[in-house]
């Protein structure tokens, strides 16, 4: 499904088990970005026309994400391709069977090369079954860039390391350890990033996150952005001003206030 006049974007919810539990793998967005300048975000980017037009032969799976994200499975292809690829730009994590060098991450992003060439001459190829369905978020329709993205989760081991160009930080966390960062004003993070922060933190482990992939709703969220005097207010779908039905486990409206993001409880 194609939403006007926004980017289709996906992005990607590196998860590993940690001593103490979950971790989840976020990178800090360059602060001269035109999109969230200097957030913690997960790894993800805009879809290219080249991601749905990849080999049969390099890519297989993502069925089932495609129908739990609402997508055909051709608009899917892309979408998930694109995860695999900015994932390895990005994080430096290449989430897809064979080999790619770390050196080929900057020519890639830089399209110094095509990502269905890069795979070709590693023999490399990518099973989207490694990407589970997550959510669906689109920019408010205030903000001058709008992506209209799709998130999705996987697990790896790899240590990852950001683009020293979009990114410049980056770094395995606890949830519960980013989000006292935030609240204690150390890390700015992007709304859908902090509410789902929020969800990994209360299931705890990885297993409990993949388990949750097959049960949680996942509808479009398209927030309403309201500027007030010291608050920006997200209101959500459910809320008596947002024309959308209220969508299970998330909250109606997210505000920033004080310094801090909270929610009512859910």
């Amino acid at each position: 499904m194609s939403i006007p006049d926004v980017r289709p974007a996906t992005t990607v919810l590196l998860l590993r088990e940690g001593e103490q539990g979950v971790e989840v793998f976020l990178v800090k967005r360059h602060g001269k970005s035109r999109f969230m300048p200097g957030a913690w975000v997960f790894p993800g980017g805009r879809v290219d026309d080249e991601d749905h037009l990849m080999p049969e032969s390099m890519v297989s799976g993502g069925e089932h994400t495609a129908a739990r994200l609402g997508l055909s499975e051709k608009e899917a292809t892309g979408f998930l391709v694109a995860g695999v690829r900015e994932t390895y730009e990005e994080a430096g994590i290449w989430l897809g069977k064979g080999e790619l060098p770390d050196e080929l991450r900057h020519p890639l992003n830089n399209g110094e090369v095509r990502f269905c060439d890069l795979l070709a001459a590693h023999q490399a190829s990518i099973d989207l079954d490694v990407l589970k369905p997550w959510g669906w978020w689109v920019t408010p329709v205030s903000e001058p860039r709008r992506y209209n993205t799709r998130f999705v989760v996987a697990t790896t081991d790899a240590d990852g390391s950001h683009d020293e160009g979009e990114t410049v930080d980056s770094g395995w966390f606890r949830p519960a350890d980013a989000l006292a960062a935030v609240d204690a004003g150390e890390v700015r993070m992007a709304p859908p990033t902090w509410w789902i922060v929020q969800e990994l933190k209360r299931l705890a482990h990885v297993e409990a996150v993949l388990a949750h992939t097959d049960d949680r709703p996942i509808e479009k969220i398209l927030p309403i952005l309201e500027l007030a005097e010291g608050a920006v207010r997200l209101t959500l779908p459910g809320h008596a001003d947002h024309p959308d039905a209220a969508i299970a486990g998330l909250p109606t409206e997210i505000v920033f206030e004080q310094g801090k993001w909270w929610a009512p409880k859910v």
